[in-house]
């Protein structure tokens, strides 16, 4: 095992040699910003991406900074895991009366865990791109910055996770963005001068590049009705308008869907338990908390 650079042509960067307190250690930190440029070579569409945003729109775009794949599909993967258990135990009650009945004992509180995680345990907020005024809103345990779009430091990097016992490992990659003491907005006064703050992580080096691309390609050009079509998903307000562009069969058919396997769509909109936006940056967008 070695490590291998990352496949993109930006330039080294020393940035997180500056941090006081190390929580873990990534390799082959690239520095893609300032000024910020796309990586050569890939997309920048937004398609495949709906897990990425929170909200898209002509002045801001908030972006999802973590596990929002992740927590969005735990709903579905359990209820499909107990939709089969339900049948198997439907079928075997007809051999042993109580079968479906054991079934729901045995995997019920897994299923209501997942549940009680989603909503209980608050959403982080996103990070807010103005591209009207030209700055980057970050709020980062209680303190809010806000950076100059022309000064936004972001880096890609990868660490190497083990994956299993025959010493499988494979790379993990991170864009990471880097708060720094001046930019301090509001909140609580920051601990130290530098932080950073992850913004994406994945397997698929692509699949994070492409998505910096998108973030570039927006700030510089806008929004596209391609974008809208791709990200129609992001959140609850949106998934209302693109629903009401569809027939009454595929509305009913959509819905239960979402009800099913989708429905942190809806609790993220509603839950109280979630952070929210200082008054100082209402003041400047409004009361808009998306995640």
């Amino acid at each position: 095992m070695k490590d291998l650079p990352l496949k993109c042509d930006f330039p080294d960067t020393n940035l997180e040699q500056q941090l006081e307190k190390k929580l873990y250690r990534t390799h082959g930190a690239r520095l893609a910003s300032p000024p910020a440029r796309k990586v050569r070579g890939v997309s920048d569409s937004s398609e495949k991406m709906e897990h990425s945003f929170a909200c898209i729109g002509e002045r801001f775009v908030d972006i999802r900074t973590a596990l929002m794949s992740l927590r969005s599909g735990l709903p579905a993967i359990i209820n499909i895991f107990m939709i089969i258990v339900m049948v198997l135990g439907w079928v075997i009650s007809f051999f042993y009366s109580k079968a479906l009945f054991a079934m729901l004992i045995a995997f019920g509180p897994v299923w209501v865990a997942v549940y009680v995680f989603e909503i209980f345990l608050p959403l982080t907020l996103p990070v807010r791109i103005d591209r009207k005024e030209g700055f980057v809103y970050v709020g980062h345990r209680g303190t809010f910055y806000r950076i100059p779009w022309d000064e936004l430091e972001v880096t890609f990097s990868y660490n190497w996770q083990y994956l299993g016992s025959g010493v499988v490992w494979e790379r993990q990659y991170y864009a990471h963005l880097f708060m720094r003491e001046k930019h301090y907005f509001c909140g609580k006064p920051p601990k130290m001068p530098l932080q950073r703050k992850k913004i994406s992580s994945g397997f698929k080096e692509e699949r994070i590049y492409q998505k910096w691309n998108f973030i570039v390609r927006y700030y510089d050009e806008g929004t596209t009705r391609e974008d809208f079509d791709n990200l129609a998903w992001v959140n609850y307000d949106f998934y209302k308008e693109d629903l009401k562009k569809k027939s009454i069969g595929i509305k009913i058919v959509e819905c239960l869907g979402v009800i099913l396997f989708v429905p942190s769509i809806i609790w993220w909109n509603f839950t109280p338990f979630k952070y929210k936006w200082p008054k100082e940056i209402e003041a400047i967008f409004g009361k808009a908390n998306y995640y």
